[in-house]
């Protein structure tokens, strides 16, 4: 019993952490901080709370997964509730005072009552839905691919970064224009949101965190097509959500039907998705044959809300790549510096490729991204294994 209760305090904890992190970063985005602060007296006078229903709403629903996650991270309605004060304190008042530095926001003390508002909201919805779906999560005994969860992370920063989301009805209609009024059809914008949705929804298998693999497609999917429709950034395309609606029913059928042989199949995938960023320009970089040895050049140089889809474009491979050697057979499982090395060798012959024969220009970025992910894979790997795993 210990070992499940200690599991699910983790996770909850995991969860609490990244909710109060998304807040952070969501009500100080993009971060063009000024030197000199608005006046306080600014802050106080913004009290009425209908002025601005758009900012409302948003400030409303940032904070319904913080109550959610202080629900499901503290025990005792008495730690709750103190957990709930401090939170509102620290994340509501505290972050409305750091918007007085922030010339693109405004600070308002109706902001601070609709965060705890959507606070009070989080706690009762989610005392309802552990009502329902409670009974429905996998046994705390159960193995967990921790790995695969951080696969599916990633194609949430694939498709769903910055994480903004807004009901400002006027971003939105713009934002989603371009579904009915479309250009041409777009194939590679299908066949590269269907390979990473297909790579998702197969590592979300692996998760294990409901009994039925179905429900949670179906909560995961979900959440990412909110994301997908509400994050007014650049233009909706129908090619994006059926991209991703294909993706997430194929992974969903190839986990069914190909259990043991889903990890080549997987790797299978995986390289496809990979060779696209070989073959094409898909990384915005000047087709000059050259080579960057400074890794995420793109990101630190072209900006970040423009080129970060590409490099979790390619991390998702990379790591689905590194997964299904380490996860599905055997030998790589007893000699997993072996696999290792192997994707790093792939990865150098393909960055050569794109660099001598397609006359793209090429960088460090992926041999990098693989030495961040493949220590923390074979970690993942040996836990989920000494959980009492025995899939091949």
């Amino acid at each position: 019993m210990a070992g499940p209760v200690r599991a699910r305090g983790a996770s909850a904890q995991v969860f609490f952490w990244a909710i109060a992190v998304f807040i952070v970063y969501g009500s100080l985005f993009p971060f063009d901080f000024q030197p000199t602060a608005k006046s306080f007296q600014s802050f106080l006078a913004e009290w009425h709370l209908f002025t601005n229903r758009a900012d409302a709403i948003d400030n409303f629903f940032l904070f319904v997964p913080l109550g959610a996650a202080l629900h499901a991270r503290f025990k005792s309605a008495r730690d709750r509730w103190i957990a709930a004060v401090f939170s509102v304190l620290v994340l509501g008042v505290g972050i409305q005072l750091v918007q007085l530095y922030l010339p693109s926001r405004t600070a308002s003390v109706s902001d601070f009552v609709w965060n705890s508002l959507g606070l009070l909201t989080g706690f009762l919805v989610a005392t309802w839905v552990w009502r329902v779906i409670g009974g429905r999560l996998s046994p705390g005994s159960l193995a967990h691919d921790y790995f695969a969860m951080q696969l599916v992370a990633l194609w949430f920063f694939y498709e769903s970064f910055p994480f903004v989301p807004t009901l400002d009805v006027s971003l939105l209609r713009e934002h989603v224009k371009s579904v009915v009024f479309a250009p041409p059809f777009d194939a590679m914008r299908l066949l590269q949101h269907g390979l990473a949705a297909t790579l998702a929804s197969m590592a979300l298998a692996r998760v294990s965190w409901f009994k039925s693999p179905t429900l949670g497609l179906a909560l995961v999917g979900g959440v990412a097509f909110f994301l997908e429709v509400f994050v007014a950034y650049g233009s909706l395309r129908r090619e994006t959500l059926l991209g991703m609606a294909l993706g997430l029913l194929s992974g969903h059928f190839f986990h069914v039907r190909l259990k043991h042989r889903g990890a080549q199949l997987f790797f299978v995938i995986a390289f496809c998705m990979y060779a696209l960023t070989v073959f094409l320009p898909y990384r915005s970089q000047p087709a000059d044959g050259g080579f960057t040895l400074t890794p995420f050049s793109g990101v630190f140089w072209r900006g970040i809300t423009k080129d970060l889809p590409p490099v979790a474009f390619e991390s998702l491979a990379i790591g689905s790549m590194l997964w299904a050697g380490l996860s599905g057979t055997r030998r790589f499982k007893e000699y997993p510096l072996l696999w290792i090395a192997c994707v790093l060798a792939l990865l150098v012959l393909l960055e050569s490729v794109r660099v001598y024969a397609m006359g793209l220009h090429g960088d460090t970025t992926p041999l990098v991204v693989a030495l961040i992910l493949a220590p923390v894979a074979n970690a993942l790997r040996k836990k989920y294994d000494s959980q009492g795993n025995t899939n091949g």
